[in-house]
């Protein structure tokens, strides 16, 4: 049961650290979010890489494999984590995490042709399942109104955040095979990651809004416990999951973060939880359930 207690884990940090990447985001931006959590995650990584394993991260790893892992990281976790803050920022951490459940059917889809997994008819009426859930509290009328450009911009990027994390997940299943450990698996992506996210934000010009993080004590601390939830324990305990486990229960436990968020967006955030939504959360995630627990 390792691999499943590891996915639990994984959806429980992800929604705490939803929550304070919220909070950071809409003090920094999205992209220099990224850029600060993405490098600050590779320093940890990287210390207890090597505490565990020394200067040889993956020495059985294959090219190919390094290969996986680099374009994973860069999808994953450059690209589909950039999107997946701009939903935060335009919509919040409640619609933000729910469109993640997108994520699991998008997996599932993916790993028909690649991973050579079988999709029944069941799968399929659990991916129409977490659609509908989804559909159901996008489309609610929300007691504190989201302007109509904020909520279009927020389903688009929380839908590819998905997408992100879907190839992310296959293509780091394929790299990390029999042979590589989590560990530096996850400290591979995190590297590629960084070297992707302060490449586009030089292009962009706004590597330098990283020195934000001096003058805002608020944003810095959320940060601080976000990336150690998130990109760190979080990814950790999610390639544990799928290395422990199949790809599509990991996938499937791990989605239960729109649950779990729910109670500290009432209680912290103060935010005022419909039965509509929670209804709907709840339904996204038995969708998922349906589509990887058949």
């Amino acid at each position: 049961m390792l691999g499943q207690v590891a996915a639990l884990g994984t959806a429980a940090c992800w929604a705490a650290g939803s929550y304070l990447f919220t909070i950071a985001a809409r003090r920094l931006g999205s992209l220099t979010l990224n850029q600060a959590r993405i490098t600050l995650a590779l320093v940890f990584l990287s210390a207890f890489t090597f505490a565990a394993r020394g200067t040889a991260w993956a020495p059985e790893a294959a090219p190919r494999q390094i290969l996986f892992l680099v374009v994973s990281g860069l999808v994953g976790l450059t690209l589909g984590d950039w999107a997946y803050f701009r939903a935060l920022v335009a919509i919040g951490p409640r619609l933000g995490t729910l469109l993640m459940t997108l994520a699991p059917p998008l997996t599932a889809i993916l790993a028909v042709p690649v991973l050579h997994e079988r999709l029944s008819w069941v799968g399929i009426a659990g991916m129409a399942v977490t659609i509908a859930g989804v559909g159901w509290v996008v489309l609610e009328r929300s007691a504190v109104p989201i302007p109509r450009g904020h909520r279009v911009l927020g389903v688009a990027m929380g839908a590819l955040g998905s997408l992100g994390q879907a190839v992310g997940l296959i293509l780091s299943k394929i790299g990390m095979g029999n042979e590589i450990d989590p560990l530096p698996a996850t400290a591979i992506r995190m590297a590629a990651a960084t070297a992707g996210i302060w490449l586009v934000a030089g292009l962009s010009r706004r590597a330098r809004n990283v020195r934000l993080l001096r003058t805002d004590r608020t944003a810095r601390l959320a940060v601080l416990g976000a990336c150690l939830l998130g990109p760190v324990t979080g990814v950790w305990l999610s390639l544990v999951a799928v290395r422990l486990t199949e790809a599509g229960i990991a996938a499937t436990l791990m989605s239960t973060t729109p649950v779990l968020v729910l109670p500290l967006v009432m209680f912290v955030g103060r935010e005022r939880v419909s039965p509509r939504a929670a209804f709907g959360a709840l339904v996204a995630v038995a969708g998922v359930g349906m589509l990887f627990l058949r």
